[in-house]
């Protein structure tokens, strides 16, 4: 089996895997999701270019990085408020309040749309 072969099987089967952990217990949205990402390695199964395969495992390593890290599931528990399954690749970003008194600059006026006629 040659190296992009057994490469790209191994991402076929890291999102696979990746999309069970983040959308666990979420039934309709894992089946969805495994059909989808079976349908793009199906789109991509007769490419024959090893420069077009290996940009195609740059987006599923991509999508594995960004299903992990900003996707966070919502589950609603008995008392009627929502809870957050954050994990460890979780991307967390510092939290700054706005400041209601901050001077904003005034809108820019100038029309985008082409140059002098």
């Amino acid at each position: 089996m040659s190296n992009l072969r057994r490469e790209t099987l191994k991402w076929y089967k890291t999102l696979q895997r990746t999309k069970d952990q983040v959308f666990a217990g979420d039934h309709r949205t894992i089946e969805a999701a495994r059909q989808r990402i079976r349908e793009e390695f199906l789109k991509n199964k007769d490419l024959r270019e090893e420069k077009d395969i290996q940009e195609k495992l740059k987006i599923a390593r991509d999508v594995d990085i960004e299903l992990r890290s900003t996707v966070v599931q919502a589950v609603k528990g008995d008392d009627n408020v929502y809870h957050a399954k954050i994990t460890s690749d979780t991307k967390k970003m510092e939290n700054t309040m706005f400041d209601p008194n901050a001077e904003l600059p005034p809108p820019r006026t100038k029309k985008c749309g082409g140059g002098k006629k």
